[in-house]
């Protein structure tokens, strides 16, 4: 066999929160390597090992290393807007909207195995990718928090406000400091606590003068 790898596809950069089955296939085996191991000691052979294919067909279907431990980040983030979304959507008023969304974020990142152990075991090159590197990620949730604020805003739960997109990037920038930094002052370790700090401190930048 060369010693080349196939072209990778573009599958890495389109994967959705669910795909074709022998990628959902081989991206959950490369999740559960990913989470025992880290990305850096996992190689396609073991990938390919749990998933029950060849190499060949995991660069031909999604790519190398990098593309697959992007695929699986990228599906994991798609499956968590939609979860957030859904909350939102359950919601009956403003402060449970606001409440539940950032705690729902703020506990599914905190439980994600695959995250955690990359910043556990992967620290040097993780921090980057969610850091000084993050603009791609920040980006998408905050186009997913617009989304979810002008729903809110058609529905009648709050009403109109001006600049949504900086007040929802405000959100989405707290519950990413929260996740990369549980612990300071004001105690954010469970649900509970997380909806309180959002409904209090959060709400009033979404709904600014609220009667």
């Amino acid at each position: 066999m060369p010693a080349e790898q196939p072209p990778a596809t573009a599958v890495a950069s389109t994967v959705g929160a669910t795909n074709p089955p022998e990628i959902e296939s081989i991206l959950d085996a490369a999740e559960a390597q990913f989470s025992e191991v880290g990305v850096k000691l996992t190689t396609i052979n073991d990938i390919a090992r749990r998933a029950g294919v060849g190499r060949v067909t995991i660069y031909r279907r999604i790519g190398g290393r990098d593309e697959i431990a992007h695929a699986v980040t990228t599906r994991s983030s798609a499956r968590l807007i939609e979860e957030v979304v859904a909350t939102a959507r359950a919601a009956e008023t403003i402060d449970d909207l606001i409440g539940n969304v950032f705690a729902t974020t703020v506990m599914r990142m905190r439980e994600h195995p695959v995250w955690n152990r990359m910043l556990t075991l992967e620290t040097a090159s993780s921090l980057p990718r969610l850091t000084t590197d993050g603009g791609p990620l920040l980006t998408t949730a905050i186009h997913a928090a617009v989304a979810i604020l002008d729903e809110a805003v058609e529905s009648g739960l709050m009403p109109a406000v001006e600049y949504l997109s900086a007040r929802a990037e405000v959100l989405v920038r707290v519950a990413h400091s929260v996740v990369l930094t549980p612990q300071a002052v004001i105690p954010l370790g469970s649900h509970d606590e997380l909806v309180s700090f959002a409904q209090s401190q959060l709400l009033p930048i979404v709904v600014p003068h609220r009667a």
